[in-house]
């Protein structure tokens, strides 16, 4: 007779469900039978006359993770959504959530996706913006969200890739929208008056969990997975922010003066460096108007 210890017991028992494709949602420890591989976007062209995306594979896929973006908007282009498939710098070609099943003979369609936001070091704030669980009270109706994404990943003996990833058994879903524009608005609302002393950026962080329903109608849900989104002031927020030259709703942008060193013929103006000149005049430029994607930066 032979003794079994526990943890011995557990991997046969494990396995066994696998092979079997009978776990439910409690017997997926750490993703094993159904897992939530990473976040990834495919290659891309994009310039500003046009977006041109892959759909990412195995062997092609880039990993993303976390992004950063305007709180308004990214030099010139409104931020909307996330990602943007229409601005070319709202990380058009993610975000890619890749999924895979490691079932025997049983297929995986999933069912849904549950989002639950946070702000990172939202206590910072808290005498500004009140908040609780990390996330502002005004905005708690937006906490969790659901992404509801039909896909059906085959089992990992399966010889049929149909959703063109690169293996029957994984599958790459489209996250869009992954904040929406009712979350976009709102953290605007709260976090926009604060003083640049104070706040420049803002880092969401998404927690994704994958929920699906395997060939015989038990329940699989994935380990959780986290996405970063940094929200910063930037271009059309009304102040001169880090890397900007003006900001088309300042008051007053694009004023210096020209810097001309002992012994030179030119000289260089003080709000740009780049920008050569004789006379302060030289050194007034203009900033573009609003949607313009130089719009942040000084013309003479």
């Amino acid at each position: 007779m032979r003794i079994v210890g526990r943890g011995m017991l557990f991997v046969v028992v494990l396995a066994g469900l696998l092979a079997a494709g009978v776990a439910r949602a409690d017997n997926n420890p750490n993703g094993i039978a159904f897992r939530a591989v990473g976040w990834f976007k495919g290659k891309g062209n994009i310039t500003l006359e046009s977006i041109q995306c892959d759909i990412p594979t195995v062997s092609t896929a880039i990993g993303d993770g976390v992004f950063e973006l305007g709180l308004w908007n990214t030099f010139g282009f409104d931020t909307v959504y996330f990602p943007d498939i229409n601005s070319p710098f709202g990380n058009p070609c993610g975000v890619w959530l890749e999924l895979q099943n490691n079932l025997l003979n049983q297929a995986i369609q999933v069912d849904h996706i549950a989002l639950q936001y946070k702000i990172l070091g939202a206590r910072r704030f808290r005498q500004f913006v009140p908040a609780r669980n990390g996330f502002p009270i005004a905005c708690r109706q937006l906490r969790n969200d659901t992404i509801f994404a039909g896909a059906v990943i085959n089992p990992i003996n399966s010889t049929l890739d149909q959703s063109g990833s690169g293996r029957p058994n994984v599958t790459f879903v489209q996250m869009l929208p992954f904040v929406t524009p009712q979350m976009i608005n709102c953290l605007r609302a709260q976090y926009a008056p604060l003083s640049t002393d104070l706040f420049t950026s803002l880092s969401l962080v998404i927690r994704a969990t994958v929920f699906g329903t395997s060939d015989t109608g038990d329940t699989f849900r994935a380990n959780p997975i986290r996405y970063t989104l940094n929200l910063r002031h930037s271009c059309g927020n009304g102040r001169i922010d880090d890397g900007e030259q003006c900001d088309p709703n300042a008051p007053t942008t694009c004023l210096g003066f020209c810097v001309i060193s002992q012994g030179a013929t030119n000289g260089l103006c003080s709000n740009n460096k780049n920008h050569f000149c004789l006379v302060d005049t030289d050194c007034q430029g203009i900033c573009l108007p609003p949607n313009d994607p130089s719009e942040c930066i000084c013309v003479y």
